[in-house]
């Protein structure tokens, strides 16, 4: 292992990919869910009225976590979960549409009367966050307004968050986050 920017650990074998690194720091990562909780409090979300759902609970359960206290109000943290999305070399399948919607069968008491803020840690094409709004209003039957939230968004996303911490460019950079090791599906 050796040691990344804000002096972290890493894996060097992350950097052996075909472009170079956008590699976020962990100072970065806190700076920027700092930010979007306070953005979002100027919009109006907090405990009374929002729900937080991390998409891709194994690179955004961090930035769901601290929202959820972020938005904190008169002692209450906001109610979330969190649910699993195909990585990008997989499709959606039976697993993780069984996956999902388990997920919200078991907490759709928490999304009466509130807006639900879906947030990943980075979009890169926006195929999960248009599968899950699209599944969201065909299935749950989900008719208001669904905010997103990207920490980091490729430039080149067919969707569009409705917050995004940063822009990143997928064709010149690999986003990279200070905690990821190397996996299979990154290869």
């Amino acid at each position: 292992m050796g040691r990344g920017w804000g002096n972290e650990v890493v894996n060097p074998k992350i950097f052996d990919s075909m472009r170079p690194i956008k590699f976020v720091s962990r100072s970065e990562e806190f700076e920027l869910i700092d930010t979007l909780g306070d953005e979002l409090l100027e919009a109006g979300f907090n405990a009374t009225n929002s729900i937080i759902i991390s998409v891709s609970t194994d690179y955004s359960s961090i930035i769901g976590q601290i929202l959820r206290h972020h938005l904190s109000f008169n002692g209450e943290v906001v109610e979330g979960f969190g649910i699993d999305v195909p990585y990008p070399d997989e499709e959606w399948d039976d697993k993780y549409v069984f996956e999902m919607r388990t997920a919200f069968q078991t907490h759709k008491h928490m999304l009466r009367g509130k807006t639900p803020i879906l947030v990943e840690a980075g979009v890169i094409r926006g195929g999960n966050y248009t599968y899950v709004i699209n599944w969201m209003r065909k299935y749950l039957g989900y008719d208001q307004k669904i905010i997103t939230l990207a920490m980091y968004e490729n430039l080149g996303s067919r969707f569009k968050s409705d917050f995004v911490g940063d822009y990143y460019d997928d064709t010149l950079f690999d986003l990279t986050f200070w905690w990821e090791r190397e996996n299979k599906h990154w290869l």
